[in-house]
């Protein structure tokens, strides 16, 4: 059995998600090992009290009883997760696939952290709903530009070492 999840994960979890819903309870219990449904509800209710993430999907996604295979969990959870990481311009290092099998429950509470984090920022959601719609992956679009940053740092203070010199 996965072992429990750090409290303090937990309660930052429900501090920030907290301020947002009210509904369904962020329990240790649902926290510890959150199941497909309690996700679903929380984004449910994510865009119908914030706004967040309107328009990404369809009211057949929406409606939960329509999501009971592995693939369309993982599809509606990736496009969550899509729209965060273009909304904040991070990869967020969850595994939609891992999340349905029942697995990183830390890594899930610390993407409803940063979902929070977005939306209590007012971080639009907009523009990053059309680029998932359109097929477009964080993974391509910001991966390369994080690759790039490293590399360009490192570049600098060699120039810059270089005219100290």
């Amino acid at each position: 059995m996965a072992s429990a999840v750090d409290q303090t994960v937990l309660q930052r979890t429900r501090d920030t998600l907290g301020k947002l819903i009210k509904k369904p309870p962020l329990t240790d219990k649902l926290l510890n090992r959150p199941p497909f449904r309690y996700l679903h509800d929380i984004v449910k209710e994510i865009i119908g009290s914030t706004g967040f993430y309107d328009g990404l999907y369809s009211a057949d996604e929406l409606d939960a009883k329509n999501l009971q295979d592995r693939d369309s969990k993982i599809a509606f959870l990736q496009k969550a997760i899509d729209v965060l990481s273009f909304t904040t311009g991070e990869i967020i290092r969850v595994r939609s696939s891992k999340i349905v099998a029942g697995h990183e429950a830390e890594k899930t509470n610390e993407f409803l952290q940063l979902l929070s984090i977005a939306i209590l920022k007012q971080q639009p959601s907009t523009e990053a709903v059309q680029r998932v719609l359109n097929g477009e992956k964080p993974s391509e679009a910001l991966g390369k530009d994080k690759k790039k940053r490293p590399q360009e740092a490192k570049s600098e203070d060699d120039s810059k070492k270089g005219k100290e010199q």
